[in-house]
């Protein structure tokens, strides 16, 4: 019969790589643990590991039960902070996935939100580059995420947030900068650091460039919000980015940023897994971003973004 001490074991088994390691970590026998997979392998009727010299790997089949026992595990952790606040407050654990540009402008205020309306709820933050956000969500290593791809995969649910706008962005110079917006035509001499190709933010400046018909003079490239924004301030450098990621900088007083046209936007959207449970806690987490953005939006906080669409 299948235990749930069975499925703690292998996914500790699988995260080490070893079943050394794994005994090890757990405090058991490796010979314990050992009898304890045959008997999991057992149960479900095929093979979840390989064995070899450098180690343990999980089968194909193994890789399924891996994502099946994670859920299984993460809801079995939750069952007592559920009865605990069941009739009372939301709790538990809710892991959020974010853009490194978003993060900088919705983290703090969405953390205080949550505090103030749930003080059981733990959130756990994950900053990712921006194409491995839906990734995390079908691994169910996340449970919420904000996704900047123009079109979400399928199995996953979305709700979209808000349309940013593109900003170039300079060391702010001596003399005042028109707040006209710049043409993407007239950036063909201009010296630019843009994020990295592992970001959709890249691919989108990339593809306005080309319908404008303009090759940048692209530079250097970085895939650290921070440090990107730390080289314009203090060099000669340009980028294009929303505001979101000039909200909270220490730069940025020392920048200048003018809107681009034609208009490029980058729409945000509100994503989790079609597949995979959405706890109280997660719910809550889910309508606390919600509200938190649209407030932002509508008071002027988050510059240069429109909503999408009223929230449900």
């Amino acid at each position: 019969m299948l235990e749930f001490r069975q499925l703690r074991y292998f996914v500790e088994i699988v995260d080490a790589g070893s079943l050394t390691r794994a005994a090890g970590s757990l405090h058991i026998a490796q010979s314990a643990l050992s009898q304890q997979m045959t008997s999991l392998e057992e149960s479900v009727g095929v093979r979840l590991l390989t064995r070899s010299v450098k180690g343990v790997t999980a089968t194909d089949a193994g890789w399924a039960v891996y994502r099946h026992a994670q859920t299984i595990l993460k809801l079995g952790a939750e069952t007592r902070d559920v009865a605990q606040g069941a009739g009372v407050h939301a709790s538990g654990r809710v892991r959020v996935g974010l853009p490194s540009s978003i993060a900088m402008i919705l983290a703090a205020p969405m953390l205080n939100e949550v505090q103030k309306r749930y003080p059981g709820i733990l959130v756990e933050l994950y900053e990712s580059p921006s194409t491995y956000l839906a990734a995390q969500l079908f691994d169910e290593r996340v449970d919420l995420s904000v996704v900047v791809d123009k079109s979400p995969p399928p199995g996953l649910a979305t709700m979209p947030l808000v349309d940013e706008r593109l900003y170039l962005v300079q060391a702010r110079p001596v003399r005042k900068l028109p707040a006209t917006p710049v043409r993407l035509a007239d950036l063909t001499g201009t010296p630019m650091i843009l994020t990295t190709r592992a970001t959709t933010l890249r691919h989108m400046v990339d593809a306005a460039f080309a319908e404008a018909g303009v090759t940048p003079q692209v530079q250097a490239e970085a895939s650290s919000i921070q440090t990107l924004l730390t080289v314009v301030a203090q060099g000669a450098l340009a980028t294009l980015i929303p505001f979101s990621a000039l909200s909270w900088h220490a730069a940025t007083r020392a920048l200048a940023q003018r809107p681009v046209e034609p208009e490029v936007l980058r729409r945000a959207s509100l994503a989790w897994s079609r597949t995979a449970s959405m706890t109280q806690a997660t719910e809550c987490v889910r309508l606390v971003i919600i509200d938190v953005v649209r407030e932002m939006v509508s008071s002027g906080r988050w510059c240069g973004t429109t909503l999408c669409e009223p929230a449900q």
